[in-house]
């Protein structure tokens, strides 16, 4: 299983959200945060921006960071692409090239190569990766989804969104801080079913195309390469 799934799961986010009532005062505001979030989705060619991921693991304690810079264009269902940049570890990529997935960790000269259903099967929180951009009834029959309230992440002010998986997932509960001035998710959290939690931080998010090519990720002769 690749290490930074949770990463690869972050812009599928970006126009997947559509979900039931939840009451006539509260819904009322989730129903505009969605409605938003969607036409924001569909204007998106590319986005990049600044990254910064924190993962509490509660059983042993302690706290793993990583940084770096995040890119992401849309091309059309099963073909988006992404790519992330590492900072911290140094020179480790991530790349997702329609259903491929690539994986260069520099410190320990390897490179996974596998594919969203791939790792689809081994996880039902990879469900949604497989086909990141799900119609509203599919999201209606996976997730319930709340609208809890404005916070500020940094200078945006936010709306906070939980979504509580249906049915079985790795994921107990996610959480989204959507942006009200561009309508795109700024921090996600995830809450895993052994009370690990995971979060990611969008700053300096930049719409507008991504050259194609930024997408290509390689590595030098002598890399092992092992295959999921």
């Amino acid at each position: 299983m690749i290490r930074n799934k949770g990463l690869v799961t972050l812009i599928a986010l970006v126009a997947l959200l559509s979900v039931p009532a939840w009451g006539a005062v509260v819904n009322g505001k989730l129903d505009e945060v969605l409605a938003n979030m969607e036409r924001a989705a569909r204007s998106i060619k590319g986005i990049e921006a600044d990254l910064h991921q924190e993962k509490r693991d509660m059983q042993i304690g302690g706290k793993e960071v990583y940084s770096g810079r995040i890119y992401f264009q849309h091309s059309g269902k099963d073909r988006d692409k992404l790519r992330i940049d590492y900072t911290v570890p140094d020179g480790q990529v991530v790349g997702v090239n329609g259903d491929r997935i690539t994986l260069y960790q520099k410190s320990i000269n390897q490179v996974i190569l596998t594919t969203r259903k791939a790792q689809a099967s081994k996880s039902q929180e990879f469900s949604f990766i497989a086909t990141p951009y799900k119609s509203v009834p599919e999201l209606k029959t996976q997730y319930n989804i709340v609208y809890t309230g404005d916070e500020h992440v940094g200078s945006a002010s936010t709306a906070k969104l939980e979504l509580t998986p249906r049915g079985p997932s790795s994921a107990k509960k996610v959480t989204l801080w959507v942006d009200q001035s561009s309508w795109l998710p700024v921090k996600y959290q995830v809450i895993e079913t052994n009370n690990n939690i995971t979060t990611f931080t969008l700053n300096n998010l930049r719409k507008g195309d991504i050259p194609s090519d930024k997408f290509n990720v390689t590595w030098p002769p002598g890399t092992k390469v092992v295959h999921q």
